[in-house]
């Protein structure tokens, strides 16, 4: 019987089971949707600015408490804003947060960035200042085409999609 000599380093999957994702939750929509689940709030935009100065030192706090045991930030690969409508932050509002996840978080240069978008909440002047934040992925979810396709589905406040 033959016996397999190849060694094999383990080094790169510890080190990737070593990483950790964040998760930034925004609770704001323009309406709450009858089908969702999530921890989210219609009509308190208001409050995205406190919101977010209140997620900086969460972020922050998270971060030292992730720590590893010799004092380093622990790695992060991937950063996802998840709601609720993420995309009805400001760029700036967007781009502090993951300033605070940078600061807290030894974060890869490359790493997967990713926003949840309403198709409804988004301008191309939006995107652009998203990108130039950090944003390099959107997450749109289906909507329908028509407003016959589901009705009572108020995610998209500007309009509906159309194909054409």
């Amino acid at each position: 019987m033959a016996t397999c000599t190849t060694q094999i380093s383990t080094a790169p999957v510890l080190r990737l089971l070593e990483t950790i994702s964040l998760y930034l939750h925004i609770p704001f929509c323009h309406t709450r949707c009858h089908y969702c689940d999530f921890n989210t709030y219609a009509g308190i935009l208001p409050l995205r600015e406190p919101y977010v100065q209140a997620l900086q030192i969460e972020i922050e706090q998270a971060g030292k408490l992730a720590r590893r045991p010799d004092g380093t930030a622990r790695h992060a690969r991937t950063i996802f804003f998840g709601g609720g409508t993420p995309s009805l932050l400001s760029a700036t509002q967007t781009r502090h947060l993951l300033h605070a996840c940078r600061s807290a978080f030894a974060l890869d240069e490359d790493a997967e960035v990713t926003l949840e978008a309403n198709p409804g909440t988004l301008t191309l002047e939006h995107l652009i200042e998203l990108r130039t934040a950090g944003i390099n992925r959107l997450s749109i979810g289906p909507y329908p085409f028509t407003r016959g396709d589901s009705p009572g589905c108020t995610r998209c406040p500007r309009g509906w999609l159309y194909l054409h």
